[in-house]
């Protein structure tokens, strides 16, 4: 299976979200924006690849790089004027909802910044807010933020 299929097969919608496909090295790269909207860095998914890290996390299934002390989020292109907005912990939890028409934030912190907190609740003031999480330490961390 190519990485465009494998994709594919995970829910992602190729027409609304931004990824980068090298099927030559095997991985994808998806941009991670801040809730501004500014380019704070990018995820880099490797299907093939081992979960456990070794040296080089470069290597292994996913690698972040988000510019220091920021809150970064994949899916803002899914908002719409829905009532409600999901924050999930994963890109591919957002995307399996995105592609039922429902607007999912990854946050890739389960613990978001003060700022981005602020942010959420302001943008969200007459919307739904709800935390889909594992249920594990980290999925309840995010679930605080939610509203439901």
């Amino acid at each position: 299976m190519t990485v465009y299929q494998h994709l594919l097969s995970r829910h992602l919608d190729m027409n609304l979200h931004r990824v980068w496909v090298a099927e030559e090295l095997n991985c994808a790269s998806f941009p991670l924006w801040n809730l501004s909207g500014q380019l704070l860095g990018y995820q880099r998914y490797r299907p093939g690849a081992s979960k456990v890290l070794n040296n080089d996390p470069r290597e292994g299934r996913y690698f972040t790089r988000v510019v220091d002390g920021n809150t970064a989020v994949w899916g803002l292109e899914s908002w719409n004027l829905s009532e409600t907005l999901f924050l999930v912990e994963g890109l591919f939890d957002a995307a399996r909802l995105t592609s039922r028409g429902y607007s999912a934030v990854a946050m890739f912190s389960n613990e978001p910044s003060r700022t981005a907190r602020e942010w959420l609740y302001a943008a969200c003031s007459n919307r739904r807010l709800v935390a889909v999480c594992d249920n594990d330490a980290a999925g309840l961390k995010l679930a605080r933020y939610g509203r439901r």
